[in-house]
């Protein structure tokens, strides 16, 4: 059983930015598992395993309670995934499938996040191209058009790449573009928020040679970043 607090969004931080590979592998390991603990359990041992309370006394209470504990699990499992070096985010599709699925039957307000990390889970499967860029599409539509929740600037920047390299993979280099831009937008707008290393590590894809691998080099980015250094160097 994993400590209390693994499935925080502090640990989460500390897996992305102070685990090792060892350590990320042995966390997604543990988190696995304790999945198929609470999958398989009996109600006895979900119960010592914390994951139902006292009040958990319906079939339909406890059914409800453990699948939201196993969404949590499943949400933090597919970050694990992303957030592997090197990153391991085809592994976390059916764990997303599942967290997808639960909010729709759960109802309530939109987030797109998961439905982003799992369009970026299969862009690179050929037979799977054309539900990613619907999901790509459908995902970011909603928050332009209707006003869903925006995903942190990293999720963003992290999928819109995704979908802009996808685009050009299937020929549709006006499409690809606009989300290019869309990116550069965003730093040109936000010099300061983060560093160029991570905002390269972001965008760009070792089998991409494009736009976005060398986005730093971009005119209106290095024009962005100088009047951001001049800035600075006024205070």
């Amino acid at each position: 059983m994993p400590p209390k607090h693994f499935l925080t969004s502090n640990f989460r931080v500390a897996f992305e930015e102070y685990f090792d590979s060892q350590q990320q592998r042995s966390a997604v390991d543990t988190l696995r598992a304790h999945i198929a603990e609470v999958r398989e359990g009996s109600e006895q041992q979900r119960r010592t395993l914390g994951v139902l309370k006292t009040q958990d006394t319906t079939a339909e209470q406890v059914a409800q309670r453990v699948a939201a504990y196993l969404d949590k699990c499943y949400w933090q499992l597919a970050q694990f995934y992303r957030y592997s070096s090197p990153c391991r985010i085809e592994e976390a599709e059916p764990y997303l499938r599942e967290v997808v699925r639960y909010a729709k039957v759960k109802g309530g307000k939109r987030d797109v996040a998961p439905e982003l990390y799992l369009a970026v889970a299969i862009h690179k499967e050929p037979a799977r191209e054309q539900e990613a860029l619907s999901l790509f599409a459908d995902a970011f539509g909603d928050v332009e058009e209707n006003g869903a929740p925006v995903p942190g600037p990293r999720s963003e920047l992290w999928a819109r790449a995704s979908w802009a390299r996808l685009l050009r993979r299937v020929q549709r280099v006006q499409d690809a573009q606009v989300q290019e831009q869309a990116i550069v937008d965003w730093i040109v707008g936000h010099p300061e928020v983060l560093p160029p290393p991570k905002l390269k590590a972001l965008v760009s894809d070792e089998t991409d040679s494009g736009v976005l691998n060398n986005i730093l080099d971009h005119p209106q980015v290095l024009a962005a970043f100088e009047k951001a250094r001049e800035k600075r160097q006024r205070i």
